[in-house]
């Protein structure tokens, strides 16, 4: 797993190769990082650390109005392997980011609401 700053468009990455992740069956991690207002990490309840990255769909439109993807949250590590719990599944980025952007959450669990209130397009 490894994460850079993104030069040029502000932010970070965060990527893992299929063969680290668990729970995102068959694929690697690899997508810009939603950060909280002070860090790079959301922590959970526990204390734990959690990236949060918007995923691109295979095959998705690359004008980034129209990209698709998911919402993951993505453990700092454990044991090598980075867990992964899909936050919001198949949606629009330019609606994720704009949630993000708005609601600026602090902690995994506020990350994960702000996750399940991004609006499904329709197809």
């Amino acid at each position: 797993m490894k994460w850079h700053d993104v030069r040029g468009e502000g932010g970070v990455r965060f990527a893992a190769p299929p063969e680290n992740v668990v729970g995102y069956p068959g694929r690697g991690v690899d997508g810009p990082a939603y950060l909280p207002r002070s860090g790079i990490f959301f922590t959970d309840a526990a204390g734990d650390p959690w990236w949060v990255i918007f995923q691109e769909s295979p095959g998705t439109d690359t004008r980034r109005s129209r990209v698709r993807g998911d919402v993951l949250a993505c453990s700092e590590h454990h044991d090598e392997l980075v867990h992964v719990r899909v936050l919001a599944a198949h949606v629009l980025r330019a609606d994720a980011d704009a949630a993000f952007r708005q609601n600026a959450p602090l902690s995994l669990e506020d990350a994960a609401e702000v996750a399940a209130g991004i609006r499904h397009p329709e197809g």
